[in-house]
Parts: structure tokens; C-alpha cells; sequence
């Protein structure tokens, strides 16, 4: 879905292109409490300094400023394209503003990211589970007559899973490389998993013998998903012409103490001699 050089990748913060209207709003005009502002949304230098900050000690680089500012700038112009309230909001971390973006570029997707997500295996990018496991095949048919019953998934996975860290996490599947990601790509996945769930639809739970041990599985639903794992989903299904859509149009300044707007890259730049 990449096209020109105005690249946004699949996943993360990726490179949106946003377009400056007039040279004053990309980098003439001195605003000494503005560090940076897209339409009427500014973002103040002692904010900045605070979301690059590593410490309470130590200033941030120019770098580690124009890094921060880029992200506020594309989170502000996706935030304004959904109506969400966060735009009005000054952000106090990184973090939050990595949650801002995964919400606002969900919501771009719309429908169609829960969409993709329930073809299950055969079609989505990702694939998020939930499993009790157990020793033996009649001791997870045991435990899916439970959650037939009623029981919560959560419940059941606490008290009934043989693996201590799926039986802490509520049956949440985790992976990646700090065992953090709650969605994983097909690929990842043990095969005799991903084989058992081929044909699942989501939020059934089913029993499988698994090699040496067998496990009640169920494919999570999106709505019980975190805003990151997603977004995921949803900005592959953003298309390249959503995003200039989006962006036509926004007006974009940078305090030239920071660098300038850079609407090629979509990023905070430093000026060059």
C-alpha cells in the first residue's frame, strides 16, 4: 500500500506525509511558546523537553526532541482526522502517545479491521490466543464443559492451566522476543496450534491434543484486544490514499530552535548548512 516516497509502514509510528500550507507554517514564524502546533492543537516547549527527557537531570538532545515532536505531530493530525478528544490533550509520556496512535489509526480502519481479523488464520495478519492447558485430552474437554457453563475463560485458564505463566496471564497467549505480545503472527505459532484453530471462529473455545499435552484454545475477540495489538490489524488495512486523504491540508509549524517540518519524510528535521 506504500506509494511515492510519502511512505507509511504497516505497523508502529510509521512515515505519514503531512503537508505544510504556506513556508510560515512550516518553520518562519517565531512562536517562543510553541514548540510545535498543527491547526489549533500546540504542543509547548516545556512539554517537549518532558517527553524527550530521559531523566529530571539530564536536558534532551536535539535529536531526542525532534523525535518526540514528529510523533506528537502525527498523532495531533490522525487524532483530528477521528474527532477524539486526546487532541486537546497535552500528552506526559511517550507511552501515552503511542496508545493515542494505535486508538486514532484503529479507528481510520473502522469496521474493516475487525473485519480482517475474523478470518481467523487464513487471513489475518495476526493471530491473538487464549489457552488452558492440561494434561490430558479429557482433562481439557473437562474444562470446556466449564466454560459451556458459564465460566469465564480468565477463571477457568487460573485454575485449571498445567503452565503457570498462561495460568497468571488469564489464558493469554504471549509472545515475540520479551514474551510481551499478546498477538503473533501465524508464522510464529506452533503449527499444531495454528492447524487446530484453521477453521475456529473467534471467541469459540475448542479442545486439542497438542503433542505431549492437549489445551482448551480460542481465537480472542478484537474488542477484548489492546489498542496497540489492534492497530496492528487496522493499519494494514489503511490504504496509502486514507492517509493523503487525511492529511490534506493540515497545517504544520515547527519552532525553528528545533529544526522544521520535513512534509517529504513526514518528520521533525534538523536544518542543514
Amino acid at each position: 500500500m506504500i506509494r511515492r516516497s510519502r511512505a507509511f509502514a504497516a505497523t508502529g509510528f510509521a512515515l505519514i506525509a503531512l503537508s505544510c500550507i504556506g513556508l510560515s507554517s512550516c518553520a518562519t514564524v517565531d512562536r517562543n511558546d510553541v514548540a510545535a502546533q498543527v491547526d489549533q492543537h500546540t504542543l509547548t516547549p516545556a512539554t517537549a523537553e518532558d517527553l524527550a527527557s530521559l531523566d529530571d537531570t539530564t536536558p534532551a538532545t536535539g535529536d531526542q526532541l525532534r523525535e518526540q515532536l514528529t510523533k506528537w505531530i502525527r498523532v495531533t493530525v490522525l487524532e483530528n482526522s477521528t474527532g477524539t478528544q486526546e487532541a486537546v490533550a497535552p500528552p506526559t509520556t511517550s507511552a501515552e502517545l503511542d496508545a493515542r496512535y494505535a486508538k486514532a489509526i484503529t479507528q481510520i480502519a473502522g469496521e474493516d479491521a475487525k473485519e480482517l481479523y475474523e478470518t481467523g488464520v487464513a487471513g489475518s495478519p495476526v493471530i491473538c490466543i487464549a489457552a488452558v492447558t492440561t494434561a490430558t485430552l479429557e482433562e481439557a474437554n473437562a474444562v470446556l464443559a466449564q466454560l459451556n457453563s458459564g465460566l469465564a475463560f480468565a477463571d477457568a485458564a487460573r485454575q485449571n492451566s498445567t503452565d503457570t505463566v498462561i495460568a497468571e496471564a488469564g489464558g493469554i497467549v504471549k509472545g515475540g522476543p520479551n514474551g510481551d505480545q499478546e498477538c503473533l503472527e501465524p508464522a510464529t505459532v506452533n503449527p499444531a496450534v495454528v492447524t487446530a484453530l484453521q477453521d475456529t471462529p473467534i471467541g469459540q473455545p475448542i479442545t486439542a491434543q497438542l503433542d505431549t499435552f492437549a489445551a482448551v484454545l480460542m481465537l480472542r475477540p478484537f474488542e477484548d484486544l489492546l489498542p496497540e495489538s489492534q492497530s496492528l490489524v487496522a493499519s494494514t488495512v489503511v490504504s496509502q490514499d486514507q492517509l493523503d486523504a487525511i492529511v490534506d491540508g493540515a497545517d504544520v509549524y515547527v519552532d525553528p530552535r528545533y529544526g522544521r517540518w520535513d512534509p517529504d519524510t513526514g518528520s521533525v528535521v534538523a536544518f542543514t548548512s
